[in-house]
């Protein structure tokens, strides 16, 4: 399996736009939410597929990006939990 960093731009989150299926359909794969619209996940699909399939929960305009997490990351002030869900599904190379 591989972990990705999913990331987005709603760019009518406050509008008609109904993003809930989005977020049920991370949390149901095991993503973990770092940041507002950073999560991290693990799957065993290719970043291209992952991305073509969270693509039919948001609109054309909005923004999505699929990046494979390394062991060269940092960051700072990430939800609860984050450390622990890279501890348990740590980057591949």
């Amino acid at each position: 399996m591989t972990s990705y960093t999913l990331s987005y731009d709603l760019r009518n989150e406050s509008g008609s736009q109904d993003y809930e299926p989005l977020w049920k359909e991370l949390k149901r794969l095991g993503a973990h939410r770092t940041q507002d619209s950073l999560w991290l996940i693990n799957v065993n699909n290719t970043a291209k597929e992952l991305q073509d399939h969270f693509k039919q929960y948001v609109d054309a305009d909005d923004r999505l990006m699929v990046s494979e997490l390394t062991h060269n990351q940092h960051y700072s002030n990430a939800y609860a939990g984050t450390n622990d869900w890279i501890k348990n599904n740590p980057p591949s190379r």
